[in-house]
């Protein structure tokens, strides 16, 4: 990720690598947090200001969540996704490929660059430097939702962790787990508030929602400079369909006011939030009218089924505690099991 002159870097001792990040811009005071996983470094923006109300500015009931937490600066880009590869999807047997956690398309001009060597005993994956730093897509919900537990299991399972994913396609964040500081998928308020709500808006502390994720720096009118879509960016340079995930970060207007960047545009993002049988995903995509880039415009649904995977759909994530201490990750892993054991006792009931 590029590092801008307009901020200072500080490491602090953990059994994790992490920093913490003062941003003078956007906002006074904002914070990011880096967290190492198995080699994979992720970004989070830190996101205070409790119980701050639902978007009454935009007419919606979204955005108001009573907890502190921590959303990824960035979507999940494609190099990323190429070491998840690596550590979980290289056999070659019975069981290879069956978790469909690398796609076709993946490496496909203009949209990715991950392509799969079988030339080996195993699979090995690469990807190109011109596509490792664009979100990843061709991913689906249970894929996002094995990343997920990958990471919050110190790389040991994709299938437990904040999410058991025996419960299928409907499984959900596991409470106990999230507290202990999983990584999991922002619901659909954590992730509307970061895109959306600005704690100074109105006067410092006064606090209120745009219509634009960039609308703090706009005036709230819409600028197309800010979000690729409706193939903004490819028109400008005529090869990739989707920017890097920190391109807009160049210009400190265009990301949040919590400092987030691409909350609208490039793809479209799982939340881990329902719609009927349907999952919410917000954000709109690089193909699509510039008319989604509005809060009161940007919510979509999709499947939920395990091989439901395209070029629209991405996905950053959370945490409560990103940067968990070195015994956290076996008690996670023991809190997982407790919670599931009792989460099936209920149904039972």
């Amino acid at each position: 990720m590029k590092t801008s002159n307009r901020i200072t870097r500080t490491v602090l001792a953990g059994a994790a690598t992490q920093a913490a990040v003062a941003l003078t811009l956007p906002m006074e005071g904002a914070t990011y947090v880096t967290g190492t996983y198995q080699g994979i470094s992720i970004d989070f923006a830190h996101i205070g200001n409790i119980n701050n109300g639902s978007d009454t500015f935009n007419g919606t009931p979204y955005g108001d969540v009573g907890h502190e937490y921590y959303i990824g600066k960035y979507e999940v880009t494609q190099g990323q996704w190429t070491d998840f590869l690596n550590a979980v999807a290289t056999d070659k047997g019975a069981s290879a490929d069956i978790l469909d956690l690398y796609h076709g398309q993946m490496n496909s001009v203009g949209y990715g660059g991950i392509t799969r060597d079988a030339s080996g005993s195993t699979y090995s994956y690469s990807v190109d430097d011109n596509y490792k730093n664009r979100p990843v897509m061709w991913v689906s919900l249970m894929d996002a939702k094995r990343f997920c537990n990958w990471l919050t299991s110190g790389g040991t399972t994709t299938e437990t962790g904040i999410y058991e994913i025996s419960d299928g396609e409907n499984a959900v964040r596991v409470d106990a787990v999230w507290q202990l500081g999983g990584i999991a998928l922002p619901d659909e308020n954590e992730w509307y508030k970061a895109a959306y709500y600005d704690p100074n808006k109105g006067g410092v502390g006064t606090g209120g929602y745009y219509k634009y994720s960039f609308g703090h720096a706009t005036g709230d009118t819409l600028n197309t400079s800010y979000a690729n879509c409706a193939q903004w960016y490819y028109s400008s340079n005529g090869t990739y369909y989707l920017n890097e995930v920190d391109f807009y970060e160049n210009d400190v207007n265009s990301v949040s006011a919590y400092g987030v960047a691409d909350m609208t545009g490039n793809v479209y993002e799982f939340t881990d939030t329902p719609d009927g049988v349907n999952r919410v995903a917000r954000g709109a995509w690089f193909d699509g009218s510039s008319s989604r880039l509005a809060a009161g415009s940007s919510r979509g649904s999709y499947e939920i089924g395990h091989g439901v995977q395209g070029t629209s759909y991405g996905f950053r994530v959370a945490s409560l505690a990103p940067i968990p201490e070195p015994s956290t990750y076996a008690l996670i892993g023991g809190v997982g099991a407790v919670a599931l054991a009792l989460l099936r006792r209920r149904r039972k009931a």
